[in-house]
């Protein structure tokens, strides 16, 4: 029997230049004209869309909603193809376990060409299983390379990843970007439940870390931790912060953390399935779309229909690389809005489209009194007084019977220790606060410091922040 080692089972070379890292990317794809990107998306959309057309799950997809093959001749005629999301993606693993028809690979598979198994989250039930082959592996490494890259890192430098390596995808997603194609030493010291906050923050001054990747939850945790034991976080030299900011539209969660930590902070978007599409650059204006390797489109939460640039929706994302699986038209459901068309250079000197940041999950949006609302939403209110630690969670209750149900919103809001006094102002201060926001008015409760971490950092750092009663009654 023949083993598929790692080495021999890509091109190496076609690779990089395909889909260069780094500085390539930086100084070659990056600043491509509108006409050389939508070139590059043309070919590569026309080339994987012959690829899909052998996978089972494409084929019996797009055969049911009358998809002829003739009639897609450009990334123009993308819409002609129906969308998937994840329940297509779920029923076909319950048809053919245990990975589905979708990623067009088998168990007996491995025996040919070496298998990554990651997955999703799993808060909504047991993990989804995503594959990857080298390719698709390592186009994940490439992808987060140009963004550290642009946002400042540089060979030689320390990069701390306090997110484990574990079926989730952040920690591995840096892990591989650092280390395989940016020069930069990667210290995977996992989240607090492998390696506590303490000795996370101990590591980093001792190995020289200079650079930091991870959800914002945890790494303000850190820093709260390093005031506590008297570290003062200047010392380190931080150079930048790698991390995903959410719906931080007047940026008040960026300044907090650009406070604790003392150095810049940039806002990224990815999934596990996609790797990282979006990313800021210096300038900070809008995240910019990796365009050679996704088409981005806008579709309308409640009817599917496109939306043009600058309205907000659910992002509907075409990858122009992935084999396995092929992900087209996938509708995500996490909530965006284009905020560049492209037709104007950023301040950096690129013409890619760029988007603004990820607005909360379409799929956690809960109706309150007629009026849809995102719990990502209440990012600007709650960290916008320090008095608070930064951390929240929605509870929707039902309350009432007969004609006079209705479902209720509670927003709990940590705060520090020692606002007792002054409890009953901080509540109607954000009370306003959120009201303004979500366009309803909502009841605050204070909850202690730390009350809600089994939503926040105890979970990889990645925080829910609905909890639905209403849905359980």
């Amino acid at each position: 029997m023949t083993v598929p080692y790692y080495y021999r089972s890509i091109d190496f070379d076609k690779l990089v230049r395909d889909y260069p890292p780094s500085r390539d990317y930086a100084e070659s794809v990056f600043l491509f004209e509108r006409k050389q990107i939508e070139e590059v998306q043309n070919r590569r959309f026309l080339e994987i869309l012959e690829w899909a057309w052998r996978n089972p799950f494409y084929q019996k997809k797009w055969q049911q909603h009358g998809v002829r093959r003739e009639a897609i001749r450009s990334k123009d005629d993308l819409t002609k193809l129906p969308m998937v999301a994840v329940e297509d993606f779920k029923d076909s693993i319950k048809t053919h376990p245990p990975f589905g028809e979708h990623p067009g690979l088998a168990r007996a598979d491995g025996a040919r060409v070496p298998i990554k198994l990651q997955s999703s989250g799993g808060t909504t039930g047991m993990p989804r299983p995503t594959l990857f082959t080298p390719l698709e592996w390592e186009i994940q490494g490439i992808q987060g390379s140009r963004a550290l890259w642009l946002q400042g890192a540089r060979p030689g430098d320390v990069m701390q990843i306090p997110a484990t390596l574990s079926t989730a995808n952040l920690g591995w997603f840096y892990y591989l970007s650092c280390l395989h194609w940016s020069g930069i030493a990667p210290v995977t010291t996992g989240s607090g439940n492998v390696t506590p906050s303490r000795r996370q923050l101990e590591v980093a001054f001792d190995w020289g870390v200079n650079l930091w990747a991870g959800f914002p939850e945890y790494l303000l945790h850190l820093a709260a931790v390093a005031q506590q034991a008297g570290l003062d976080l200047r010392r380190l030299g931080t150079r930048f912060i790698a991390t995903f900011l959410g719906p931080d539209l007047d940026g008040s969660l960026r300044k907090m953390m650009e406070g604790a930590w003392h150095c810049p902070v940039f806002d990224n978007y990815g999934t596990h399935e996609v790797g990282l599409p979006a990313f800021e650059c210096q300038e900070k204006d809008g995240l910019h779309l990796m365009e050679d390797m996704f088409i981005i489109e806008v579709a309308d939460v409640d009817t599917d229909a496109i939306l043009p640039d600058g309205e907000k929706g659910n992002l509907v994302i075409t990858s122009l690389y992935r084999h396995h699986p092929p992900l087209i038209r996938y509708n995500l459901r996490d909530y965006i809005r284009i905020v560049s068309d492209g037709q104007r250079r950023c301040g950096c000197g690129s013409y890619t489209r760029r988007m603004d940041h990820f607005l909360g999950r379409s799929d956690d949006m809960v109706k309150i009194r007629g009026t849809n609302v995102f719990p990502m939403a209440c990012v600007r209110a709650v960290t916008s007084d320090d008095r608070t630690t930064g951390e929240w969670l929605c509870v929707v209750e039902r309350r009432g019977a007969g004609l006079e149900i209705r479902e209720d919103m509670t927003v709990q809001v940590e705060v520090k220790d020692g606002i007792e006094a002054r409890a009953e102002e901080l509540i109607r201060i954000l009370e306003e606060r959120l009201k303004s926001d979500l366009g309803i008015r909502v009841t605050v409760e204070l909850v202690a410091a730390g009350s809600l971490r089994d939503y926040t950092y105890g979970r990889e750092g990645k925080a829910r922040r609905l909890l639905d009663k209403s849905r359980a009654t």
